[in-house]
């Protein structure tokens, strides 16, 4: 048929696309790049509470973990380090060689020790032996950055209204849509014998039952969505995955690589409904988007810009947020991406979004180019060097109302602006003052 044709000539040219610029990265005479803002997912962590539950429903005793819960671990470290290394190589042109004095980096990073660590792990890799500052709010504040709005700014029942709408207020298809990976999950988490060590086949099923304060009772998706749980144990599979651990730890060996991608499903499409619904994401995102706006408008002009993060001179911006920033941010602009060897708009550890602000030198135009980067998760698992030949994964992003054509999907600078300005809520910015 002729949509099929069509279909496949699509698919064949992004793959070509993502090919393209996957490669390491070419400029013309004409271009001059003048920053860089990169938005990250903060590294390998050992897994937090809403991934363990308690231990309620896994027949067998969760893997030990070097670090308390929620933290930095070493080996996240160290692939924090690389990343910054191959940032350190691509952006060689913005650093300015090897002195600390003129390497205009500005850094921030949302209040948690993962996120902060996280930060500090990428700077010894992108600007090593150099006290780079990573600005943070004042201890017990929060950083509206990465928080977004709350209070009375914020309609609770839009925002409740807003994620069931999108299930037709129907919590129980999300159940059923994904009925076979939680099957899977329920495979991993109970199917353990006599013959494994701590084995309790007593073990609540966590899609029917719910265990809250010690009692078992039945569950309903409206108050718990099982899927939430599906979606939490997921990743700490993915974080001990990617944290290098035995096969025959990760998920007690009933999980292969391919499992993990058929898993993590369930998390990114949790995150698609929770995060990326459009209320949800002004709420969170709009702040977050006016500053990475500012600082674009500043480093393609070279002037101080109202709301900019760092000063006009800095050319690289680094935050550290969590995988929810990826997500609302995403949401709110409708962006989208397609890592090679992970599910649709996965937020791994380490990835996120990079911001490049290009001037022509014959046009004196300035666009902005938006890409996805992430190590893959073998390059985390085994502390791969990223190098030309084994680089990570580079997707590029589309923006929808203001992106020209593939490979780069670049955007005016002043058309940029306009589809944020569009997007987001004034009632959610911060104060210009920080």
């Amino acid at each position: 048929m002729y949509w099929k044709r069509i279909a496949s000539l699509l698919i064949a040219a992004s793959c070509v696309t993502l090919a393209a610029v996957a490669q390491t990265q070419t400029m013309s005479a004409d271009d001059e790049l003048r920053g860089v803002i990169v938005l990250l997912r903060h590294g390998v962590r050992a897994p937090i509470e809403s991934e363990i539950r308690a231990s309620s429903y896994n027949a067998q005793p969760w893997p030990a973990w070097p670090v308390e819960q929620g933290v930095l671990t070493p080996h996240g470290t160290k692939a924090l380090n690389l990343l910054g290394e191959w940032y350190r190589a691509r952006y060689a042109s913005l650093l300015e060689g090897s002195s600390c004095d003129k390497r205009g980096i500005y850094a921030e990073a949302n209040t948690s020790q993962r996120t902060i660590a996280s930060a500090h792990a990428m700077l010894d890799g992108l600007a090593p032996g150099c006290d780079v500052t990573v600005h943070q709010a004042p201890k017990g504040k929060r950083n509206r950055l990465f928080t977004g709005a709350s209070g009375t700014a914020v309609n609770q029942q839009q925002l409740t209204d807003a994620v069931d709408g999108r299930m037709a207020n129907n919590p129980d298809w999300y159940v059923h849509a994904f009925a076979v990976p939680m099957a899977l999950m329920y495979h991993v988490m109970h199917d353990c014998t006599v013959l494994d060590k701590d084995c309790d086949a007593n073990t609540p099923d966590f899609r029917t039952v719910r265990v809250k304060d010690g009692k078992a009772m039945p569950r309903n998706a409206r108050e718990e969505n099982p899927v939430t749980l599906g979606a939490d144990f997921a990743e700490h599979f993915l974080l001990e995955y990617t944290e290098g651990m035995r096969m025959e730890q990760v998920g007690w060996g009933r999980i292969t690589r391919a499992d993990l991608d058929q898993l993590m499903e369930m998390n990114t499409r949790y995150h698609d409904f929770m995060l990326r619904t459009p209320y949800s994401t002004q709420v969170v995102a709009s702040n977050l988007a006016d500053r990475i706006r500012a600082t674009i408008e500043a480093t393609a002009s070279g002037k101080a810009v109202p709301r900019e993060l760092g000063v006009a001179a800095d050319r690289f911006i680094l935050l550290d947020g969590h995988d929810g920033n990826l997500s609302w941010l995403g949401g709110l602009l409708r962006m989208d991406w397609v890592l090679k060897d992970q599910t649709f708009n996965a937020t791994p550890p380490g990835g996120g979004f990079v911001f490049e602000v290009h001037h022509s030198r014959s046009t004196g135009k300035n666009t902005v180019q938006i890409s996805y980067v992430s190590q893959t998760l073998d390059q985390m698992r085994y502390l791969q060097p990223l190098t030309e030949q084994n680089g990570p994964s580079i997707a590029p992003v589309f923006v929808p109302g203001c992106s020209g054509p593939a490979p780069a999907y670049a955007c005016s600078v002043e058309d940029f602006s306009r589809v944020v300005g569009a997007a987001i809520d004034t009632n959610f910015l911060e104060a210009n003052d920080r």
